[in-house]
């Protein structure tokens, strides 16, 4: 373990304890979720709150003209975009989008953390969206913030680094970090938002390989899926991985074939990946 691990792990205990702040969910994400709360509200009420951020608006005609729900015909305008979402697509789609601006620097060495993060999200979360397309099973929108959700914990904890720049830049005590704190620290911060418990299980068991369950497949067993996928596109022979088709996880999504490599075929072979990764990153 690295020298000064116990000052790093006491700032993600406090974290965890509760004995430092939490960042609120964006004023945008949050005057959504108000007004969805509401049982009078339409889409046009959501229209009005969303045309006061441009940058929120152009995101969702991105996303309705992306691979994972173009039609026929492109989407120009924001009203249209609306009605192909739904009012809870709707919600999904803008919490997603709203994580980017949470987490914002002027270090430019902790802005290059986050800015590393949230592309390995995009990425992660784009996997997420197109396997769930592809199954049938869970929607898009909510396998894309699951996709997003899971490590979300990380940032905050970078953020409370800010004046610890020798952990920032020591990338095999960030590592450890994570292994140890991450997923406690996503807890923490996707209970203090409000956010459903399927959400915060997919976060809890995103590397609980074993993890089994009665019922339907879920956003956990797609998480899961996703990241053992990842993993094993990494190819680090130090590593150990368990088989894809091993996963109780596997047998619930059934997500078909795997390659000699240990990843999934569906995704090694989508052409959707990129177009829907830039629509998040651009």
């Amino acid at each position: 373990m690295q020298t000064g691990f116990g000052i790093y792990a006491k700032i993600a205990h406090d974290i965890i304890a509760g004995r430092a702040s939490l960042p609120n969910l964006p004023d945008a994400a949050l005057r959504i979720r108000r007004a969805m709360q509401d049982p009078d509200c339409d889409l046009a009420r959501m229209e009005s709150i969303i045309k006061t951020d441009a940058g929120l608006s152009g995101y969702l005609i991105q996303m309705a003209n992306s691979p994972m729900y173009r039609g026929w015909l492109a989407t120009k305008d924001l009203k249209r975009a609306l009605s192909l979402f739904g009012m809870e697509m709707t919600r999904n789609l803008c919490l997603g989008y709203s994580l980017r601006a949470m987490f914002r620097a002027r270090d430019p060495q902790l802005k290059a953390l986050l800015m590393e993060h949230w592309k390995r999200s995009a990425h992660r979360a784009a996997f997420c969206a197109v396997l769930a397309g592809q199954v049938r099973r869970i929607s898009p929108d909510r396998a894309l913030l699951a996709g997003l959700l899971q490590e979300i914990g990380m940032p905050l904890l970078y953020m409370r680094l800010e004046n610890n720049p020798e952990a920032l830049s020591n990338p095999e005590i960030l590592q450890e970090l994570e292994e140890a704190f991450c997923a406690n620290i996503s807890l923490t911060l996707l209970d203090s938002w409000g956010l459903d418990k399927e959400l915060q299980e997919a976060a809890r068991s995103r590397h609980d390989w074993s993890r089994e369950h009665r019922g339907k497949a879920d956003l956990a067993d797609l998480v899961m899926l996703i990241n053992l996928h990842e993993l094993r596109l990494e190819n680090d022979p130090t590593r150990y991985l368990p088989e894809m088709q091993n996963l109780p996880a596997y047998e619930k999504i059934d997500p078909g074939p795997v390659s000699a490599q240990g990843t999934l075929v569906v995704l090694d072979e989508s052409v959707d990946i990129a177009a829907i990764e830039a629509t998040m990153t651009s």
